[in-house]
């Protein structure tokens, strides 16, 4: 992928009015970097990569909020760290609500046809929402949650960068999160494992 000769100012601009190509840049220029201050922040490479991928996440489902933006690194750095704060508040809470979930399957484990239908319905919907992907998300996608495949053999087998891969992956969540917002708990929980970064 060839760099855009443009400033980030100018790429922000862009991508507040929706400029794909734009964001891809942005994703290329500044994952390193945002990686990085996540990675000094936590101290830990999987959470690094979770609050990085989070970052551009955030980046492409505000993006119309973005023109206004003057200081790119200092931004990525502050929503870096005001997602690894977010964070660790919730691990705090994370025994209750492991507790939950076994309290949750040890209920609907008694409610049989009922509660198989219902996920044969959540999965539909999952699959339905993959298949609005463009082909090249969709297909780095699928290679990526249902294969198993890294970002490197994604690249390898695609012919393209390991960064764009990264970059389709993201879009893919971005765009999964909002097409699925409006089921309950229990489908997002459902996303939110199949989306586990690899």
């Amino acid at each position: 992928m060839h760099s855009i000769p443009y400033n980030d100012t100018e790429l922000l601009k862009r991508l507040a009015s929706g400029d794909a190509v734009a964001y891809r840049e942005l994703f290329v220029r500044h994952w390193d970097a945002v990686y990085s201050s996540a990675l000094l922040l936590s101290r830990s490479p999987d959470i690094a990569e979770d609050i990085a991928q989070e970052v551009f996440v955030t980046l492409w489902e505000k993006r119309a909020q973005l023109a206004q933006v003057e200081k790119l690194d200092a931004y990525f750095f502050i929503m870096a760290r005001n997602l690894l704060y977010s964070r660790l508040r919730k691990l705090a809470s994370q025994d209750a609500y492991r507790q939950y979930l076994l309290d949750y399957q040890h209920e609907t484990s008694h409610s049989g046809t009922e509660v198989r239908a219902e996920f044969r319905e959540l999965e539909s919907a999952i699959h339905a929402a993959i298949h609005r992907l463009p082909p090249q998300q969709q297909k780095a996608f699928r290679m990526s949650r249902f294969e198993g495949m890294g970002h490197e053999e994604i690249a390898h087998a695609m012919g393209l960068s390991r960064i764009t891969i990264k970059s389709y992956i993201v879009q893919a969540l971005a765009t999964l999160r909002k097409l699925l917002a409006h089921y309950p708990g229990l489908f997002l929980l459902t996303i939110a494992t199949l989306a586990h970064p690899c």
